[in-house]
């Protein structure tokens, strides 16, 4: 059994853990009473999530590893979503052992697994004890132009997802029945994979991470820019990996298109782009904007199945 180690013993080895070379702003990191970083001309843009024992994951399913991969992954998608590049990240968890150390560490490595990859600082944070575990992620990054707004779909605009969603959802179904095959569809669910959108970032009109389902988050920017966003189920089955998808969800007697826009947490991009700059790098289109106020529909017809609901 490990040994119950001290606040002071974490935090230190979470220095150690966090100890980076890969940014220069970085004045003061973790172990003091706050982080400083050099100010910049670049506008700053922040987000945070949060992710809560048996709310947004189960221990019986995901290691330390992958829960402190994922919301780290959720995180850094928001910024890269907003056209900004990431380079901070502030860490706050609760963690329900008391011999702890094994735990903390294991989190952090799933925290750094993901922050290495897009050169991201971790610089700071909090640990307590709770009755379950929870972890709160605060991202900050870096913006040289405008933001990319939800707000910026026009007509005629066509929709963009960065690559084809449901897979996520597809592994949420098998460990539902207490599987664990097929492997890489469950780890897409546990430990979901991001690539920066850098073709959608140069030309999107409007875009948001895909975190709770096409079909919500399609809606976010539907009612933020006043627009109705028309989806295709040809143009959706014509996308790479679709016949593999439906071919799962039917074994599983499960519906395909609710996998695909009801099911989140893929972390792939939605957007919508000016006609005259499509072109198959900027992923699979899905469907168009036209007049409106706010609907998502699928060939015509409002979709009833909504994606994931906080509240």
């Amino acid at each position: 059994m490990p040994l119950i180690e001290s606040e002071a013993t974490l935090i230190e080895r979470l220095r150690e853990l966090f100890h980076t070379q890969l940014q220069s702003g970085v004045e003061v990191g973790i172990g003091d009473d706050a982080a400083v970083i050099s100010a910049s001309k670049s506008k700053l843009v922040a987000t945070v999530d949060m992710a809560i024992e048996d709310v947004h994951f189960r221990r019986a399913w995901s290691t330390p590893f992958q829960i402190g991969a994922k919301l780290t992954t959720a995180n850094l998608a928001d910024i890269f979503a907003m056209g900004a590049k990431p380079k901070y990240l502030l860490v706050a968890a609760a963690i329900t052992e008391t011999n702890n150390l094994d735990v903390v560490t294991e989190l952090a490595n799933g925290i750094r697994s993901v922050a290495d990859k897009f050169e991201v600082e971790v610089i700071g944070g909090d640990l307590s004890q709770g009755e379950k575990m929870s972890l709160s992620i605060t991202a900050l990054g870096e913006l040289d132009t405008n933001p990319i707004l939800r707000s910026g779909a026009k007509v005629g605009d066509l929709v963009y997802v960065s690559a084809l969603p449901g897979l996520s959802a597809a592994g949420l179904a098998i460990l539902g029945r207490g599987l664990d095959r097929p492997r890489y569809v469950v780890e897409a669910h546990l430990n979901p994979k991001l690539a920066v959108p850098s073709a959608l970032i140069a030309v999107a009109t409007s875009m948001c991470d895909i975190s709770d389902g096409v079909t919500t988050d399609g809606s976010n920017i539907a009612k933020a820019s006043e627009v109705d966003i028309e989806l295709s189920k040809q143009l959706i089955s014509n996308a790479a990996g679709f016949s593999d998808l439906k071919e799962l969800a039917d074994e599983l007697n499960e519906d395909v298109f609710d996998w695909i826009l009801s099911g989140g947490e893929d972390h792939f991009f939605f957007a919508t782009v000016d006609p005259k700059n499509a072109k198959n790098e900027l992923g699979v289109q899905i469907g168009v904007v036209k007049e409106g106020k706010g609907q998502v529909t699928l060939d015509g017809a409002i979709i009833q199945k909504a994606g994931y609901q906080h509240f």
